[in-house]
């Protein structure tokens, strides 16, 4: 069994967890080497320097789960337009996660591991445009040159779940807007990178049928 990566993305709320432990649990038990990878957002080895530097740079408001997200919206981005501590603290965000994904994904697919991957680098691009307010040329630019090097999946699959939908299944989504200004980024990344897109609002099984149906075709081509 040759290695492979098929990573996921989607809005919070539409279904991607539920797939991706869906296809880890069927591939598991016919015995493939497969793993699950939560790629992006959460800190793991450089916790302190990275929360410190959102402190400097949002102050009081460096949570976008608490208080008014309208709010901290608008001072990241007033942040972003002056550089100077952000570029910093966005520098710091980028080596992390270029940590993690040599740790968590490109030493893996070294030993033959499937890798199904939670959040990836078109996530990354997605939430850095939608807390600065920037769109495709932006997130173009970051994904041939921060993550040039990045490895890229053998598949994307992109859980497409409309705002109100999502909205149902979290409770802790800060405001709607949090979601709605990044449901066209995911949509034009989708478009740009040629990703496989299912309906997360449909039926539950539907959805994983689909979903088990690119994995499959996807190792099978891997193994041709």
């Amino acid at each position: 069994m040759k290695p492979a990566m098929i990573s996921f993305m989607g809005l919070d709320g539409s279904g991607k967890s539920t797939s991706i432990d869906y296809a880890y649990e069927t591939l598991k038990s016919r015995g493939y080497p497969v793993e699950i990878v939560r790629a992006a957002y959460v800190i793991r080895y450089m916790t302190f320097f990275i929360k410190l530097g959102k402190k400097l740079v949002m102050k009081k408001q460096s949570d976008p789960f608490k208080g008014d997200y309208r709010a901290y919206l608008e001072n990241l981005r007033k942040q972003g337009q002056k550089g100077g501590v952000y570029k910093i603290f966005s520098f710091m965000t980028t080596l992390e996660f270029k940590l993690q994904i040599f740790l968590n994904i490109t030493m893996k697919l070294r030993r033959g591991k499937i890798l199904l991957v939670d959040r990836y680098i078109y996530d990354n691009v997605v939430t850095y445009a939608a807390n600065l307010g920037l769109g495709e040329d932006y997130m173009r630019k970051t994904m041939e040159g921060k993550w040039k090097r990045a490895p890229r999946p053998d598949r994307i699959i992109y859980i497409k779940t409309p705002v109100e939908v999502c909205l149902t299944r979290k409770d802790d989504i800060p405001d709607p807007l949090y979601l709605e200004i990044r449901k066209p980024l995911y949509e034009k990344v989708a478009q740009m990178y040629n990703a496989v897109i299912i309906p997360g609002d449909q039926a539950k099984e539907a959805m994983l049928a689909q979903v088990m149906a690119v994995v499959e075709e996807c190792l099978a081509e891997k193994n041709r």
